[in-house]
């Protein structure tokens, strides 16, 4: 399952990448929220980067990992 997850995540970015909507961002958070800890983010960022969209996927990873207001 977790292999399935990671290459949801790197087809959607590579999707966003060739000008695809936010929809697949959007995906991918929700992909994070619901599947967090059973992601390997490591190997997903090893991938990332062997298909040169790691900073795609950091930033991805800054967007979904950043605090939300209390309130």
């Amino acid at each position: 399952m977790r292999r399935i997850r990671k290459n949801v995540i790197l087809g959607k970015l590579l999707y966003f990448q060739q000008g695809g909507s936010d929809k697949h961002l959007r995906d991918i958070a929700g992909i994070l929220a619901i599947s967090g800890e059973l992601v390997d983010r490591g190997r997903v960022h090893m991938w990332a980067e062997k298909l040169g969209i790691v900073d795609l996927w950091e930033e991805t990873l800054r967007q979904v990992d950043k605090p939300r207001p209390s309130g």
